[in-house]
Order: C-alpha cells, then structure tokens, then sequence
C-alpha cells in the first residue's frame, strides 16, 4: 500500500494535479483489448484514466488530499461506479457500447454479480448525459409510516456512513484505475438530493446507525439485500431513517 504521495505539490500553487497524461499507459493490460468486456478501457476515456492515475500517484498529498480530490473532481470529473443498464441482466444493450464509447466520459466494463458495472468520469450525480445507461444504486429516507421523504442517488456499492440536513455521506476509494498500485486513502462523497457531489477527507467524523427494521412501504422496491438503519443527523442530531441495499452477492 502506498501511505501517501510520492510528490508533494501545494494545492494553491496552479498545478495541484497534471494537466495533461503521460505518454504511455502506466499498465499496457488496461488497453489491450479494447473490444471484450472485463477491465478495460476504451474509447476517449482512455486519456481520462492516464491522467488521473498520473494525479492519484505524483500529486496526491495526505494532509490536503480532501481539496485535492475535490478539486479535481470540479475540474476533471472522478471515476465513479454504476450498474450498466442491461436487457436481462447478461448482454449489453444493443449500441451501448459504441455510446459509452462516443460519450468520452465511460469505458471501463466489468463483471459483477448484478450484471456489468461501468467506470465513468462524472462531476456530479445528475448531469453526465449518460441516465439511459447508468443505474445508480440508492438510499432512501422513511417517516414512522414507511413513506419516503427523500432520495438520494449513489455509486455502485457506496457504504452509507452518515446524513447531514439534505446530503448522505457515503466511503469512497479513490484508486488508480490501470497502474497496478494501490492508496490508502480515507475518503468520502459527500451526496446531495440534488444531485451534487463533494469529495472530502474527514476523519473521525463517522458514527454508527443501529440496524432497524424496514418497513413494508410500496415507496420502498423490495430487494433481498435490503437494509434499513436510524442514524442521527451530523448537524442536528436528529434521528434519520435510511433503507438502501447492501452489495449483491
């Protein structure tokens, strides 16, 4: 693991990250099969991925890596997980993958054990143009009937740490997506209703929610990875009740 940076650079300084990607792929097996599915990257993305291993491995700093991320995030996007829209649930939609192509902001195919997940670079939840072919996974707020008062989308896989007034907290792993290394990096998304996303770094800041139970409420989709908690709000410390879904297995 690597604890850290290999480079330090100010943030304030003008280039708290790269502008441009190296010359060659730091993994040559992230590229080689631009056609199959497993982790690959193809298409315009390719340059997005070079550029943000090149920022994860020679200009993250610790002590600053919240602003950094967030920064980046404004400025270039992140790499974010979602479930790739599928006809049933094994083959891709006809044309999703000259789309995804096309967009510059998608590419990265995996397997998963709900179908296929697919990386792309958003700068928020709600603008990337790319609804028809990313399905989000989702946390709910309930009142004491079952009725849902809020909804927020999130990441594939996203573990809810905690909720704030309209935003949930959600773990984050920002990792180098074709250089082999690895961070170890505490990080979180910071989620609106709305949409809008933050990447921050706030140790210490997350609490435990006690595991409730889920109420039988047509607002809420039954899944059998469903789970329910009440957490107490960060700010106002009232208590809040979320159902999301844990990770298929």
């Amino acid at each position: 693991m690597i604890a850290g940076a290999v480079l330090a650079v100010p943030l304030l300084a003008g280039n708290a990250f790269p502008s441009s990607p190296p010359s060659a792929p730091s993994q040559a097996g992230c590229f080689e099969a631009p056609e199959s599915e497993g982790t690959t990257v193809f298409g315009p993305m390719r340059a997005k991925t070079l550029l943000w291993d090149r920022f994860l491995l020679g200009y993250l700093v610790r002590r600053i890596a919240g602003q950094q991320l967030e920064r980046y995030r404004e400025e270039q996007g992140i790499p974010l997980q979602f479930m790739l829209a599928q006809e049933d649930g094994r083959a891709l939609p006809s044309g999703a993958r000259e789309q995804l192509r096309r967009s510059g902001t998608a590419g990265r195919l995996q397997s998963h054990p709900c179908g296929t997940a697919v990386q792309a670079f958003v700068k928020d939840l709600g603008s990337h143009g790319l609804a028809e072919w990313l399905l989000p996974d989702w946390v709910l707020e309930f009142n004491r009937k079952g009725k849902v008062i809020s909804r927020w989308d999130i990441p594939l896989n996203a573990p809810v740490r905690a909720v704030q007034e309209d935003s949930i907290w959600v773990s984050w792993d920002p990792q180098p997506l074709c250089s082999g290394q690895s961070l170890d990096v505490k990080a979180y998304l910071v989620i609106g209703t709305d949409g809008s996303l933050r990447a921050a770094t706030r140790p210490g800041l997350i609490s435990e929610g006690r595991k409730i139970k889920c109420p039988r409420s047509p607002d809420i989709p039954p899944s059998e990875f469903l789970v329910c908690e009440s957490i107490r709000d960060l700010k106002t410390r009232k208590t809040r009740r979320l159902a999301y879904q844990l990770p298929c297995e």
